[in-house]
């Protein structure tokens, strides 16, 4: 912490003499030796490169098997490395997560280069759920901050995504143009995220590790609602992007489920409004894919006003759980979307001056609205989510 800003702190009668010299104290002590830990992370960023080099320049000279057999090497190396250092790491969870990251990256790389070595020509898909089998406990049972579990929900949603796309077209899932095929398949494809949000939001009260499961469980939710936000607009904007109610009728019952799992296991404000949340979007969800098919202005209306009444309930749950970030972010985005709607219903004064004119001031107006509302309306703390 900077001196200026404890001066200005005394100065404003927020903090005393006393506290401000405690204060600077316990920032002696605590400070961290930035300028030497970047020279040594430079250093030892330099080491790799280098190696890495060296490694490239020879790699036609070294042959497959003796790659695949360092790699393994290493492998092993780190996996003796983590049973002897993790019950030992204490609360290091940036070194605890490093190693895991790391160990599951060689992994994830070393099915590539196997792959590689024997020009197989299996399909993404399994090389991806064989790493997401094998390392889903590791990163599950010791896993602590959101990079180990940004990487097993990549892994996981890496796997379905080259999964559809082996067996038909991935936008499907989404509702884009495809081949026909089973409703079920569809349906089933996209639960995995609903899936992995109720166990984590079950996991909550029963792990010793209750932080990590509660961002496995808002990365989850992210990735639903990002989802379903993308099937609006491809709903929108493609007129040939019908899906199968049966699968939006899977995925909607998946949805619920989900909510009351989580509204089960998380008796509070915010997981009873998440659970809300996944009600309403799957009663969105499922109305928007049994509408008869539509053209022109009228389908630009229908996703359109899916997309601003999901994120506008997405605002409401945030205004009732006291989510600061995430009203302000579903307003920013119903206000994007009405701008793209007026330039969609007004592609033909485009192409005139006075139709530019037009489009740009109801812009701007939507823009001071948006600012307006997060600012008086937005929660003023952020909620435990």
């Amino acid at each position: 912490m900077s001196e200026r800003k404890i001066r200005a702190w005394q100065e404003a009668g927020l903090v005393d003499a006393a506290i401000a010299e405690k204060i600077r104290t316990w920032e002696a002590e605590h400070s961290r030796p930035i300028g030497t830990w970047a020279v040594v992370g430079l250093g030892a960023l330099t080491i790799g490169l280098g190696l890495i080099s060296v490694v490239a320049a020879n790699w036609d000279a070294i042959s497959g098997e003796t790659r695949l057999a360092i790699h393994f090497m290493l492998m092993a190396a780190l996996a003796l490395f983590l049973w002897l250092r993790l019950p030992r790491s204490g609360h290091n969870d940036h070194y605890h997560d490093g190693l895991l990251f790391v160990a599951a990256v060689l992994g994830l790389t070393f099915f590539g280069h196997l792959g590689q070595v024997y020009q197989s020509s299996a399909p993404l898909w399994q090389p991806l759920l064989v790493w997401l089998i094998l390392f889903s406990p590791l990163l599950l049972l010791f896993g602590r901050g959101w990079t180990v579990a940004g990487l097993w929900m990549a892994g996981l949603i890496g796997t379905i995504w080259s999964h559809a796309e082996d067996y038909g077209h991935a936008w499907t899932v989404m509702g884009a143009s495809g081949p026909t095929r089973s409703a079920l398949y569809w349906g089933l494809i996209a639960c995995p995220p609903m899936a992995a949000a109720a166990f984590a939001a079950t996991m909550r009260d029963r792990s010793a590790r209750p932080a990590f499961w509660r961002l496995l469980e808002q990365i989850a939710i992210a990735v639903i609602f990002a989802g379903l936000s993308l099937f609006t607009v491809i709903h929108g904007w493609d007129r040939h992007s019908d899906v199968l109610p049966g699968s939006a009728a899977i995925q909607s019952a998946a949805l619920s489920g989900a909510a009351l799992a989580i509204g089960h296991a998380r008796r509070t404000p915010s997981g009873s409004t998440t659970a809300a949340l996944l009600i309403v979007a799957a009663f969105l969800h499922i109305l928007q894919a049994m509408l008869p098919e539509m053209r022109g202005e009228a389908r630009a209306w229908i996703g359109g006003l899916f997309f601003c009444a999901l994120w506008g309930a997405i605002a409401a749950g945030a205004l009732h759980a006291r989510w600061r970030r995430i009203f302000q972010t579903a307003i920013a985005l119903v206000a994007l979307r009405i701008i793209i709607l007026s330039f969609e219903l007004n592609d033909d004064l485009l192409s005139s001056g006075v139709g530019l004119i037009l489009s740009g001031l109801f812009a701007l107006a939507v823009a001071w609205a948006t600012i307006r509302i997060s600012g008086r309306h937005a929660p003023r703390r952020e909620a435990d989510a």
